[in-house]
């Protein structure tokens, strides 16, 4: 009878335990997961690849999706999902360690969220973005005991998604994930999702918008005012492209690891991503990267 791939990856697994054998994986900060035995898959760009840790959650099914820098962490929102036909589902916050990765706690978010593409921190306030709605925390007064209270939240029209979000100056900056057709990126007053005014927000409501590349999964902000994108779709290649926030040029594009989601920046200028290849529902690509790693921009190549 032929061996069922659940049966292959546990023989496998257990063939990492067997004494004398190298280890097949560097020892990385974080909860290595034993649902799949590969090795870290080679990926574009590794020498400007710094820290690495594993992302949480793996075991429990979490995809990671959401990410930003807040003070000396790292937040990452995720989703639970073993099966690639299930695109949402009890979604949680993780606080990571910048330093260590050590995981420091985490918090849910309420069920509307169930797939939270992208998270962006201005001051104590984090935004969460999810397709057709935009919620506000204040990490520091109404985070406790695992929940966070919201201090605002707007409908989104669907149209302009969000699919991933970056904060710079007062403005959200967000867009919906596209495969094909025309991609767009909206500028909206951070006050629009604080405010009271409760009306759904709609392109009028954006100060600028540009045109973007297909396949945008996360963005941030660096500490020189550009605007970072991150691009992927299943096992194709991925991409890290850096943009003028005044006109949405592309400056520069380079190779990324398969799988790559949100982006987040530090103080020290190091950019920061999350990727779900290997996560329980996307084990099945062949690129096999589950984790949460630092970037320093002026060692990417084209």
């Amino acid at each position: 009878m032929a061996m069922t791939r659940r049966a292959a990856l546990a023989a496998a697994a257990g063939s990492l335990l067997i004494p004398g054998l190298a280890r097949a994986r560097p020892v990385l900060p974080g909860a290595e997961p034993r649902y799949d035995p590969r090795e870290l898959s080679e990926v574009p760009n590794a020498a400007a690849i710094g820290r690495r840790y594993w992302v949480p959650g793996l075991e429990d099914g979490y995809v990671p999706q959401g990410l930003t820098v807040f003070r000396d962490e790292i937040l990452v929102a995720a989703y639970r999902s073993e099966t690639s036909d299930q695109d949402s589902g009890l979604s949680r916050v993780f606080r990571l360690s910048l330093t260590d990765g050590a995981l420091r706690g985490s918090f849910a978010l309420p069920a509307t969220y169930g797939h939270p593409g992208g998270l962006a921190a201005a001051g104590d306030v984090l935004f969460v973005a999810n397709s057709g709605r935009l919620l506000a925390l204040d990490l520091v007064r109404s985070c406790a005991g695992g929940e966070c209270a919201p201090l605002g939240e707007r409908l989104v029209d669907k149209g302009m998604g969000p699919s991933f979000l970056a904060a710079s100056d007062g403005m959200l900056w967000f867009g919906a994930y596209r495969r094909k057709g025309e991609a767009t990126l909206y500028r909206v007053p951070q006050r629009r999702i604080l405010g009271e005014d409760k009306e759904t927000i709609s392109p009028a409501d954006a100060t600028a918008s540009f045109p973007l590349p297909l396949f945008v999964q996360g963005a941030t902000f660096d500490r020189r005012g550009r605007l970072w994108i991150s691009q992927s779709s299943g096992n194709r290649p991925a991409f890290l492209s850096c943009l003028d926030p005044s006109t949405g040029a592309i400056l520069a594009r380079y190779p990324a690891p398969g799988g790559i989601e949100d982006l987040g920046c530090a103080a020290d200028g190091k950019l920061w991503a999350a990727s779900e290849a290997g996560s329980r529902r996307w084990s099945r690509w062949a690129t096999f990267y589950p984790l949460v790693f630092e970037i320093a921009p002026d060692k990417l190549v084209a």
